[in-house]
């Protein structure tokens, strides 16, 4: 385990695991192709692409799998291509690393595990459910695959919304669970068809969990608001 996972992991973190519902070890033939296939899927719908590619270092290059590690401001996170076609991605809620960051500084107060964004966390599974649509379309894709999605450290945690103009909080939404686990095994046209969909489902069980129904409506407009930005 490299010393960025265990720093991810101090804190509350998103762990990400896409792969194809059957196994093949070598189904990406050329370990060379990893990272270009990584680089044709990362989704931008934000200041921020998912997963995150910097340009301005190589990518590590493993036995049987090419990922990079990134630990900048508030933005912790490391992700890995596998030759079988798995994708694992683990970061950090940006919350929860203010206290690394100069370009959002946490306000008075403030501490690590307090809360989680509810704009930041509908348009994370938006990234999620885009990025593996595109995925499956590639070498590493397959016919069906599958979504694993674990939120960790959530416990007392409540919602926080900076845009209240459209879906207002009447009251504090406190999660008493720990972890927030979601798996779902799609075919690939399905994906494809619905990525947002998929996304808004994984969404609104989560804030479920916070006690707050928020329903698919009000969800939706929730996403709606990525693509204005």
């Amino acid at each position: 385990m490299t010393d960025l996972i265990a720093t991810i992991q101090a804190r509350g973190f998103w762990r990400v695991e896409i792969r194809p519902t059957e196994f093949k070890k070598d189904r990406v033939r050329e370990l060379g192709t990893l990272f270009p296939i990584v680089e044709r899927c990362a989704v931008v719908f934000r200041g921020w692409d998912f997963p995150h590619i910097d340009r301005r270092k190589q990518p590590h290059v493993d036995l049987d799998w090419v990922g990079q590690e990134l630990e900048w401001e508030h933005h912790l996170e490391l992700w890995r291509l596998y030759q079988s076609g798995q994708f694992v991605h683990l970061g950090g809620i940006w919350d929860d690393w203010r206290d690394q960051s100069g370009l959002w500084a946490p306000e008075r107060g403030w501490k690590p595990g307090l809360r989680i964004s509810v704009l930041d966390t509908t348009w994370r599974f938006v990234e999620i459910f885009e990025f593996a649509a595109r995925l499956s379309q590639t070498e590493a894709g397959h016919d069906r695959m599958s979504i694993v999605v674990t939120l960790s450290g959530l416990r007392g945690r409540v919602l926080h919304l900076e845009s209240p103009r459209r879906v207002p909080l009447l009251e504090e939404y406190k999660a008493a669970i720990d972890q927030y686990p979601y798996e779902v095994e799609l075919s690939r046209a399905d994906l494809l068809a619905a990525p947002r969909e998929y996304a808004l489902e994984a969404t609104v069980r989560l804030f479920e969990r916070f006690g707050w129904n928020l329903g698919r409506e009000m969800a939706k407009s929730l996403q709606d608001e990525l693509g204005q930005r």
